[in-house]
C-alpha cells in the first residue's frame, strides 16, 4: 500500500477498516490469551456457550461467522455516520419564520 505524507497507511473503505480490526483482534487474542487450545473444543457443550462461540470466531474457525460480524460493523458505521451527518446538517434557511407583509408600510 501506499503511505500518506505523515508516514501512516491511507484509509480503506469501511468493510476493509472493519476486516483490519477484526484481524488486529485476532492477533492480540493469539498473542495475549495464550494457548486455549482447551477452550472452546468443538464439542457439544461448547454449540450452546457463548463464551465459546466468541473464542472460535476469534480463533478463525468459523470464518462464515466472522464475515458475518465484518458486515454488521460496516452497517453499524455506516449507520452512526449518517446519523451524524443529519445531527450536524443546519437548516438552509436562517429565519425559522417566513416574514409576510400585509402591505402596511407604516409598520414595517
Amino acid at each position: 500500500m501506499s503511505e500518506t505524507t505523515d508516514g501512516s497507511e491511507p484509509l480503506g473503505s469501511v468493510a476493509d477498516e472493519a476486516s483490519k480490526l477484526f484481524a488486529a483482534m485476532q492477533d492480540w487474542a493469539a498473542h495475549n490469551l495464550g494457548d486455549a487450545s482447551h477452550i472452546a473444543t468443538g464439542a457439544p457443550e461448547c454449540t450452546w456457550c457463548p463464551i465459546c462461540q466468541v473464542i472460535s470466531v476469534l480463533r478463525g474457525d468459523r470464518p462464515e461467522v466472522s464475515e458475518k460480524i465484518a458486515t454488521a460493523a460496516t452497517a453499524a458505521v455506516e449507520a452512526l455516520r449518517a446519523l451524524l451527518e443529519a445531527a450536524t446538517t443546519r437548516p438552509t434557511t436562517q429565519r425559522p419564520v417566513q416574514h409576510i407583509s400585509f402591505g402596511d408600510s407604516a409598520s414595517e
